[in-house]
């Protein structure tokens, strides 16, 4: 049996080809018009075989999208894990899972460098990173566990665990810590003692994407973390660039949240010398708290009062999208609609009815463009343990991401990691169905989406491109591990090599384009 294991397992980590997996799962999506993603939420007649499910994910992970060398996933040598390099917290968690498929059911103190076919590699392994690896192995084993009904013995893992991780620790014991949580959590579920919930209720507020106004952890981590400055700018300019023969502008924000990301818009529109603007409206949409977007507004309008721009500013609240209409907006003869999308559309993919209504909603409106940014990752599988694997690596990212740019002890970074990332695994891994409200895809699976609604991608602008290279470079320290590059028509911002985020712009197809 654990040759078999072993066998398939290292088939789907060989055979795995990221972007074809992108491509069959787009057909799927395009076969059933009426969801994003059907497979999500049908139900599984038969528990898959951790055998076949599990690790065929962990082959998108090579460092650098590196071809596999000798049948075998590790891209580490002796020479990359010496002292003067030290290994990434998914370098970490990759040398975890080559050894965990390598030797399968095998316990955590069975190994030792003499026996490990990447002996030299571990031998050169800090103290910390072996400690690291061990923590990975530990949740890789207890993930396996409870794939198979082992529970009992899978709460003594997680014991383990939580008496070696720790929320102010090194990324990988901090990570370690949510994971091993949502895991037991995981456990509860499957065991039927776990609290029924409503389905918001297993993800706070922040993380649900949904919240709206001034989160001071949200504003204070900008300042450090180069990946929403980015994406804000790289939307910003693109926008300037479609709109730049237009007078009457109108940005229609889907999750406008403090609205400070408009501030540079209203700025560059009002030192425009050729065609001057005549009026900017933004208009945001709103699903819960009004007043607080009001604020905003005023903010916003008494920003570009200084700047004798022209301003209006309105707010369409609807308590369910699946009421959204057309007539909610307020569109003018001769406005040029934008629309904004920012990280809204994966907050709908479990509600296919809500999204499919504001996609039509926004095809009657036949905007000049649509600007939109979504989380580059793909925990939308109906299987358990392959949403684990991509949690594990894509939040071990996350993770090596804060310990580079903020201090351990640094509030907002421990109030992120509690209120963002720990939501975020809990839904991810422990949630099923409608409690599993936010789902992430690849930028594959949202163009094949969206071709569905007759959109049609248009290059992001050069000049986005050098915007966004210009924000990272001079106002991160950071900038040196994050990378942003052009995947197709659209960009991708990654960090150490893994996609972190896409961006993408829109039009319809019988939309013009200005330039």
């Amino acid at each position: 049996m654990a040759d078999t294991r072993v066998s398939v397992l290292e088939d789907g980590i060989n055979n795995r080809n990221k972007s074809s997996r992108a491509q069959n799962y787009a057909g799927a999506y395009c076969e059933q018009p009426s969801t994003l993603a059907p497979e999500l939420d049908l139900p599984v007649k038969h528990k898959p075989d951790f055998k076949s499910a599990s690790f065929e994910l962990l082959g998108k992970y090579e460092k650098g999208g590196k071809k596999l060398e000798d049948g075998h996933l590790s891209t580490l040598s002796s020479e990359s894990t010496t002292s003067s390099q030290k290994l990434s917290t998914e370098e970490i968690v990759r040398v975890a899972a080559e050894r965990y498929i390598q030797f399968p059911g095998k316990d955590l103190d069975y190994f030792t460098s003499l026996i490990h076919p990447y002996g030299s590699v571990l031998s050169s392994l800090s103290v910390e990173e072996t400690s690291g690896a061990d923590l990975a192995h530990l949740l890789l084993d207890a993930a396996d566990r409870i794939q198979d009904g082992k529970f009992d013995s899978a709460r003594r893992l997680l014991s383990r665990c939580q008496c070696m991780a720790s929320k102010s620790g090194n990324p990988i014991e901090r990570l370690t810590s949510y994971i091993s949580e949502a895991l037991q959590e995981r456990i509860r579920t499957e065991t039927g003692s776990r609290k029924i919930r409503m389905v918001n209720e297993n993800v706070s507020a922040p993380y649900s994407g949904l919240s709206t106004g001034f989160d001071q952890t949200v504003v204070a981590t900008q300042v450090t973390i180069p990946f929403s400055k980015v994406l804000h700018f790289a939307s910003m300019q693109t926008i300037l660039e479609h709109v730049a023969v237009e007078t009457n502008i109108h940005l229609i924000d889907l999750h406008i949240r403090s609205g400070t990301h408009w501030l540079p818009m209203i700025q560059a529109l009002s030192e425009r010398e050729a065609h001057p603007v005549q009026l900017l409206k933004i208009t945001a949409l709103n699903t819960e708290d009004n007043q607080k977007v009001e604020d905003i507004g005023m903010r916003l309008e008494s920003f570009a009062n200084t700047l004798n721009i022209n301003f209006s500013f309105d707010v369409v609240t609807v308590d369910d999208l699946s009421y959204l209409k057309k007539e909610s907006f307020d569109i003018q003869s001769g406005e040029a609609v934008v629309i904004f999308a920012p990280t809204i559309l994966r907050s709908m993919i479990s509600r296919p009815d809500k999204l499919e209504t504001l996609m039509r909603v926004i095809g009657e409106l036949n905007p000049l463009i649509m600007t939109l940014y979504e989380v580059d990752a793909s925990d939308n599988s109906p299987l358990f343990i392959n949403r684990f694997v991509e949690a594990l690596f894509f939040y071990s990212t996350w993770f090596d991401c804060l310990e580079n740019c903020l201090d351990r002890d640094n509030q907002y970074r421990m109030n992120l990691e509690r209120n963002y990332f720990g939501g975020g695994i809990m839904n991810t891994i422990a949630s099923e169905g409608e409690e599993r409200i936010t789902r992430s895809v690849k930028i594959d699976v949202w163009r094949s989406f969206l071709a569905r609604f007759k959109m049609v991608e248009v290059e992001v602008p050069k000049s986005s491109f050098h915007q966004a290279e210009m924000v990272l470079k001079t106002e991160f320290s950071g900038a040196r591990f994050c990378s942003l590059k052009y995947d197709g028509k659209g960009l991708i911002i990654g960090w150490k090599g893994t996609p972190m985020f896409s961006f993408s712009t829109w039009k319809f197809e019988q939309t013009r384009l200005h330039f």
